[in-house]
């Protein structure tokens, strides 16, 4: 399990590269959180009978992290997996994280109720010292 649940488009080459560059700094630096992905457009269907196993694993998951940190690409906004994340995370009275990586992408919905604390994600040290 890990501190910090991230949810983000791997579809998406600068989300992509941002993943892979979180995953540096945790294997890099001590103090950065260990860190767990979730891609938001899995290859199966949100109301799909598959997609059962697949919610019951990232609802461990994201109860066992401290965080859930939203990743804002151009299509998340559309995600039925992103809105069930934030709701899920939300249930387990989760802290939610959001960064964009693109001033023009839209918020997913299901972050317009909540309270998240947005935050640079070009600065490993915001998420290492975790004071939020």
């Amino acid at each position: 399990m890990s501190d910090l649940f991230i949810s983000y488009q791997s579809a998406d080459p600068l989300a992509h590269s941002f993943q892979v560059q979180l995953q540096e700094w945790a294997d890099k630096y001590w103090e950065f959180p260990s860190v767990s992905f979730h891609e938001q457009e899995p290859p199966v269907c949100f109301n799909c009978a598959s997609a059962n196993r697949i919610r019951r694993h990232l609802r461990k998951e994201i109860k066992a992290a401290n965080q859930l940190l939203i990743i804002i690409s151009r299509a998340t906004w559309q995600s039925e997996w992103t809105d069930w994340e934030i709701s899920t995370a939300q249930d387990a009275d989760k802290q939610l994280l959001a960064a964009k990586l693109d001033s023009t992408n839209i918020s997913p919905i299901g972050l317009v109720d909540t309270a998240p604390i947005w935050i640079d994600p070009f600065d490993p040290i915001v998420l290492a010292q975790r004071k939020f």
